[in-house]
């Protein structure tokens, strides 16, 4: 018996997204438009897979002729680490494992006010911060995964970044935060205030020509000193297994690890 299916639909200023619901397999699927400008093809992210009961064959067809017929040339997925069977259904349909996700947290934010003066300075960004910030934003992130898939190029990975700084200068909900040393800026983060007063840092980077030299620490600290200050419950971030430097860190500031995720990719090439 088949359940309710819908192959495609169009999900608001002419995104797309569907779900596929079967009984061997419930597939959902939404559009990245931010990731579509920035690579001048539909990018589409799998936000649920589930495999139900063994199957024949390739259980994905009905979703890869959607996808061919919208013209991706990239999807992503990110499954619980424990997810075994589907990844290994992706990595048979071309997807490859791409890196491992920690989300790290931190909820002793009462005690951060006791915390020693970090010496730096936190505050909101404005226009004039931008070109500096895009700067950073443009050269600090090597580990991430538009960057280490050899399928894709860096550049696009770095005007992502430098489109997602842009952007949060004016968001609704997202917070672009500076950090100084006097007048130098050695830090920036983009941090969003959840409805459960969760803080959450989407993206943060230390200025390449302040990196090794001990503000990393400095700027984490000043950060969650100021979630606290701001009314938050708890500190939530997410971070690349392969970027060591940044994991130590924050094992240091005692945040806790929840189970990982895994990342995977599927590119289209002149082959597929």
């Amino acid at each position: 018996m088949t359940r309710n299916r819908t192959p495609h639909r169009e999900t608001g200023r002419g995104h797309a997204g569907g779900r596929i619901d079967t009984r061997h397999l419930l597939l959902e699927w939404s559009e990245a438009p931010w990731d579509t400008a920035v690579f001048g093809f539909p990018v589409l992210q799998i936000t649920a897979i589930e495999l139900r009961s063994p199957a024949r064959g390739n259980v994905l067809h009905a979703f890869e002729k959607i996808r061919d017929s919208l013209g991706a040339g990239l999807v992503s997925c990110r499954l619980p680490h424990d997810r075994l069977r589907e990844s290994i259904t992706l990595e048979e349909q071309g997807f490859r494992f791409i890196e491992m996700l920690y989300q790290p947290e931190f909820d002793d934010l009462e005690g951060t006010g006791e915390w020693v003066d970090t010496g730096l300075s936190v505050s909101r960004a404005e226009e004039a911060d931008l070109p500096a910030l895009l700067g950073i934003a443009g050269s600090a992130f090597r580990n991430e995964r538009f960057h280490v898939d050899p399928r894709l190029d860096p550049a696009l990975g770095d005007q992502r970044y430098c489109n997602w700084v842009r952007s949060s200068l004016d968001h609704p909900t997202q917070r672009l935060h500076v950090l100084r040393d006097g007048a130098h800026i050695v830090s920036f983060f983009v941090t969003e205030m959840k409805v459960d007063k969760t803080c959450y840092w989407h993206l943060n980077a230390v200025a390449p020509d302040a990196q090794g030299k001990g503000y990393g620490r400095r700027a984490w600290t000043s950060m969650l000193r100021l979630a606290g200050q701001q009314g938050a419950r708890r500190v939530r971030t997410c971070i690349v297994a392969r970027n060591h430097r940044a994991l130590n860190l924050y094992a240091r500031l005692n945040f806790r690890f929840p189970p990982p995720s895994m990342t995977f990719h599927w590119v289209k090439t002149a082959a597929s």
